[in-house]
């Protein structure tokens, strides 16, 4: 699916581009450490052979202007973060990632290639022909991490295809992801829904209002009727979001 496309409108929605999430909370959300998440933002310092450090240009959109404990992370930034996680969830390393994403970003045009649609329909076949065309060993190791070759198309990989069918796009750009940490219930973010909070998209409930009042010691029969839930429903969000 690499032929002409029409050019994606940049992400400027600032409900998108505002930091919304603390590097805390996105890392929860995506289910890595807050400093696996911070490394993707400021870079990795690397130590050469000759005792010179260098350090790696980010990966995820972030504010570095904050400080402390306010929100630095917009929604693209916490879209970017999970498709990271979705890579490293193949057996990818990051060297090999961080190659992969300067790859996407350089044919799409895009600095923001993980948040992009372009990512979900014409990133494996990208990334496959990269390889194929390359003479370089370690390009064809980054890419066979990746993707694989089905019915003369690169695709990728079934498990990074797993966490890129739980994002809906719009105008181009992720706007909307299930959190696959939430098994068995149906929990989205959506910058437009509870400021990105997670929702129970059935109902447009916060689940931190639910597990608050579970906290407080009510019972799931009194939550279901209130919030209009099964108690089954209740259940399902509670054990991942304590």
């Amino acid at each position: 699916m690499t032929g002409a496309t029409a050019p994606v409108r940049p992400l400027d929605d600032p409900r998108y581009t505002t930091p919304i999430y603390r590097r805390s909370e996105a890392a929860q959300l995506v289910g890595i450490r807050t400093n696996t998440l911070r490394n993707w933002a400021n870079g990795y310092t690397i130590k050469r052979p000759s005792g010179r450090r260098t350090v790696s240009a980010s990966l995820i959109t972030t504010d570095p202007t904050v400080s402390g404990r306010k929100p630095s992370v917009p929604f693209v930034g916490f879209a970017e973060s999970y498709v990271i996680s979705a890579f490293r969830a193949a057996g990818v390393s990051m060297q090999r990632i961080r190659s992969a994403v300067e790859e996407l970003e350089k044919r799409f045009g895009l600095p923001q290639a993980l948040a992009s649609e372009r990512l979900y329909t014409d990133g494996a076949e990208v990334l496959w022909n990269y390889g194929q065309q390359s003479d370089d060993p370690y390009d064809q190791h980054v890419v066979g991490g990746l993707v694989v070759l089905r019915n003369n198309q690169g695709v990728f990989r079934e498990v990074i295809k797993d966490y890129l069918t739980q994002v809906t796009y719009e105008d181009g750009w992720a706007k909307l992801i299930r959190l696959p940490r939430y098994e068995r219930a149906d929990v989205v973010v959506d910058p437009r829904i509870n400021g990105g909070a997670p929702t129970v998209a059935r109902r447009g409930i916060r689940v931190s209002d639910i597990t608050d009042r579970r906290h407080a010691g009510e019972s799931l029969e009194e939550l279901a009727y209130d919030y209009e839930l099964t108690e089954r429903e209740i259940a399902a969000v509670l054990p991942q979001a304590t």
